[in-house]
């Protein structure tokens, strides 16, 4: 693996100014009827029934034993609630929520084909959304969101730093997003702003140490361990879908394993995931791996068994490949 000198130069941009992108990989399952909030509180790891409309929050919905089966940031609107998650998660997480529908007032429905969206990531991304009109980034709490009406076409606009860097993500009704994106250039021209691809984002998100759906988070893991805590989990909620497990995580103060960064050496060729060794003896998983232009060298997220899982460990990964652990951010 080596830095690529066009991801080089993405990546100052978004650093220095802001980087925008289209968020394909995103999707929206829309929560209506009104029992909406109080079952969907029941099903995830973090409060729902205190979001007030224009609040969100990230949460994890187990199963029974504990385990992921999807992660997703839940957004409040007047009337509906809006789960925003990893289009792969689409299907298995309507799936899963559906056979919650007993006798509460509540409808699921895919809502994708009404938007597009895209995100503007760097410390310039409040000048531009301030510039179009959207709002202020800065107050503004991780996930909340407020309207907007562009051009006729109404949207919305959310923080959600998920680089790691300052963000707004913008959804605008399908048919207004190409102008959209055209007029986002054009004001941020003079703040320095430029597309950049997926790939760079993914260097943000790993060098922040911010875990992604699918990779760092399925079926295998349990809350808990992905580091997402303070974020994702809210102790104090009361009851819901997989608790017992994570809060006795919690109440004994023991985590089989825990999310790290691994510096590895420039010339590795890892395809993720793959196993991490601790003195010949397999104790976890790499599960992301990026060129950090951060530290100039190969960097992944990976789990590591906890009593592994500090600074300065010497890890081998994939077979004959030297890592250490690293703290994390990477900055």
């Amino acid at each position: 693996m080596q830095p690529n000198a066009t991801l080089a130069n993405q990546y100052a941009i978004a650093r220095d100014s802001a980087g925008l992108l289209a968020r394909t990989d995103r999707a929206l399952i829309e929560v209506t009827g009104k029992d909406r909030a109080a079952w969907l509180h029941n099903l995830v790891t973090n409060a729902v029934k205190t979001l007030q409309p224009g609040d969100g929050n990230y949460a994890f919905a187990p199963n029974a034993k504990g385990r992921t089966i999807f992660d997703c940031n839940i957004l409040v609107l007047e009337d509906r609630l809006w789960l925003d998650l990893d289009r792969r998660w689409l299907e298995p997480a309507r799936k899963h929520l559906a056979k919650y529908i007993i006798t509460e007032d509540v409808t699921l429905a895919d809502i994708n084909s009404r938007f597009e969206r895209f995100a503007i990531t760097g410390p310039a991304a409040v000048e531009v959304v301030g510039r179009m009109g959207f709002g202020n980034l800065t107050p503004m709490a991780q996930l909340q969101h407020v309207p907007f009406l562009w051009n006729g076409h109404a949207g919305r606009m959310l923080r959600n730093d998920f680089t790691g860097l300052p963000s707004a993500e913008l959804l605008i009704a399908a048919a207004g997003a190409p102008p959209l994106l055209t007029a986002l250039l054009d004001a941020g021209r003079p703040s320095g702003l430029a597309r950049i691809d997926p790939e760079v984002a993914e260097t943000l998100r790993i060098e922040a140490g911010i875990p992604a759906s699918l990779a760092e988070i399925d079926e295998e893991v349990i809350p808990p361990e992905t580091g997402q805590i303070e974020r994702g989990i809210n102790y104090h909620k009361g009851c819901y879908l997989g608790q017992e497990v994570i809060e006795r995580m919690r109440s004994h103060g023991v985590v089989a394993r825990k999310l790290v960064g691994i510096k590895l050496s420039p010339n590795v060729q890892i395809t993720c995931p793959a196993p991490i060794k601790v003195a010949d003896v397999e104790s976890g998983r790499l599960t992301s791996l990026a060129w950090s232009f951060a530290i100039d060298s190969p960097l992944g997220l990976g789990y590591l068994k906890a009593v592994h899982a500090k600074p300065g460990q010497a890890v081998t990964v994939a077979g004959t490949n030297p890592g250490e652990v690293v703290p994390l951010p990477a900055r």
